[in-house]
């Protein structure tokens, strides 16, 4: 029996849950006793003063004029009654009367280290005669006494509580291990010991167990109960699997071995067939490089018809005045020769001549000005080195030498660019890119009765050009924005449109020009692009070969 009581001790005082039940509740009782202690001391201090005080005005009010009286008429032993009297009072250990700041008459013993006293001074007063001091009345009470009854006060409170305190925490750590602690004790012991070939064991606690009053750990008792037929049943559907997999794994190895002689004739036929793409995409290569430069060629072919075409009616006109004047001369010769020559005649051929030789000058210029500028651009076209050029005077070159292939199409050209803007770039490749899009406005964006407007303005961004061109014509559709820079993609497919132009000016912007195209939405209708590119191409030369 005892060792039973010994080991179920034992048990109750190894358990940490109750150990941190009782630290927590002595803590909190230790807490709270101490507090309420300290405030019923406190209390118990303040009643004990005022009640000293009261002592005070007591003899304040009721003797003090009896013992003015008894020293006024020098009545020693009444005068040492009453003291004693005094000193008799509770907590009153010591008094005296002190005349002229002397001690004439005393009671008791001043004892306590810590006291109160009071001076009340002995004013005698009657009838026909002056008020007159005589002497002071020295009273003093002893604190020990309150100090001594809080202590053994607060010692019993405070043993009292100690006691009720370690009785409660140890009832309390009893429940805790008989309906907590030895339960959760064997719940662990059971889970520790658990295995998957014991699955088939419940759990059962040393408890009576009544169903309709379950508590919280028959709550827990009984899910693990559940978690463990779950658990049961699930290793046994795992272990069937397991089985099952073993035979998937089996016909794994017999559907690689297949896979592989398979892959083994894969490889040699995507090999075959690789190097089909490879040929087939070298001539798609070849053929859009073709294309490319069959484009140009066409572009450069319009631009000198255009020219041709411009440079005639100049040439024709100088023909024409010529052989108007070589009629007029022979004229004049022949009269000359006959002797009929007249003033008149004379300063007419003059005048003629005059007028020829103005409209020779006009028009040899203007037929020089137009092959100049073609010659710019066709030398531009041919030269890929990087040049120093104002940009300018280039666009207005340039569009001298393309608007003749568009002057029957009523296209005006409105250009807002600085005159002091200066490149280092390709003029050539800038050329083909104006000449793709004002070919593209005049084709695609205008209808060919009405004509249009192109308007190209140019600014300055740090180090970057900001060009941009616009035209007032159709437009393009939300899906034609999308594709519009796609090789082979157009708007006029059966009517000329090969679907290169816009694809070649973005590859030109982006690698030889170093820039960039952004569709920009236009202001009222129409197409609008702004080409972004840097105002001077720097090449980084070649490193050395190793």
């Amino acid at each position: 029996m005892s060792i039973l009581r010994d080991k179920i001790h034992s048990k109750i005082i190894s358990g940490r849950l109750g150990k941190r039940f009782v630290i927590f509740i002595l803590a909190f009782s230790s807490c709270f006793t101490v507090l309420s202690t300290s405030i019923q001391l406190a209390l118990d201090y303040r009643a004990d003063i005022s009640r000293i005080e009261q002592q005070f005005n007591n003899i304040e009010n009721s003797y003090l004029q009896t013992i003015t009286l008894s020293i006024w008429s020098l009545d020693d032993s009444q005068i040492e009654t009453q003291l004693a009297g005094l000193s008799q009072l509770p907590d009153i250990e010591y008094v005296s009367i002190l005349i002229e700041d002397e001690i004439s008459w005393e009671q008791g013993e001043a004892r306590s280290s810590a006291t109160k006293t009071i001076d009340f001074p002995l004013n005698y007063s009657a009838p026909g005669i002056a008020p007159q001091d005589i002497g002071v009345l020295r009273v003093t009470a002893s604190i020990d006494n309150i100090y001594n009854r809080l202590l053994d006060k607060a010692g019993i409170i405070l043993v009292s509580n100690a006691i009720k305190t370690f009785l409660v925490s140890g009832f309390i750590l009893f429940l805790i291990w008989f309906y907590i602690t030895r339960h959760l004790s064997s719940i662990s012991s059971y889970l520790k010991e658990l295995d998957f070939e014991k699955l088939t064991i419940p759990l059962n606690l040393s408890k009576k167990v009544e169903e309709d009053k379950l508590d919280e750990i028959d709550a827990v008792v009984s899910t693990i109960n559940h978690m463990r037929i779950s658990l049961h049943k699930t290793y046994k559907e795992l272990h069937e699997n397991k089985k099952h997999l073993q035979s998937l794994v089996e016909q794994r190895d017999a559907l690689l071995e297949s896979e592989l002689q398979y892959k083994e004739t894969l490889e040699q036929r995507v090999s075959e067939r690789t190097q089909q793409l490879e040929s087939s995409m070298n001539n798609l290569r070849s053929a859009q490089d073709l294309l490319v430069e069959t484009e140009k060629m066409a572009a450069l072919g319009n631009m000198v018809a255009g020219v041709a075409h411009e440079i005639n009616t100049p040439i024709g006109v100088c023909r024409t005045a010529s052989s108007y004047q070589q009629d007029n001369s022979h004229e004049i010769r022949k009269k000359f020769e006959e002797g009929t020559l007249t003033q008149t005649d004379l300063n007419t051929f003059l005048d003629d001549l005059d007028e020829s030789s103005a409209l020779f000058e006009t028009n040899i210029v203007k037929a020089s000005k137009l092959i100049t500028s073609f010659k710019l651009i066709a030398t531009d076209q041919s030269d890929d080195a990087i040049q120093h050029f104002n940009l300018y005077k280039y666009l207005k070159s340039s569009i001298q030498t393309i608007y003749p292939q568009f002057k029957n199409r009523r296209v005006n050209f409105n250009l807002d660019i600085p005159e002091d803007i200066e490149l280092d770039s390709y003029p050539g490749a800038l050329h083909y890119v104006l000449s793709n899009l004002i070919n593209n406005s005049a084709i695609h964006g205008f209808e060919e009765e009405e004509g249009g407007t192109i308007s190209i303005s140019a600014k300055t961004d740090q180090q970057n050009l900001l060009l941009t061109y616009s035209d007032n014509g159709r437009g393009l559709s939300e899906e034609e924005s999308k594709k519009i820079f796609e090789p082979f993609f157009t708007t006029r497919r059966g009517n000329g449109g090969s679907g290169l132009g816009m694809s070649i000016v973005y590859n030109i912007v982006s690698n030889q020009l170093k820039g960039k195209l952004e569709l920009q939405k236009a202001e009222t209708e129409g197409f609008c692009l702004m080409i972004i590119m840097p105002l001077a191409i720097i090449i980084e030369p070649n490193p050395p070969a190793e």
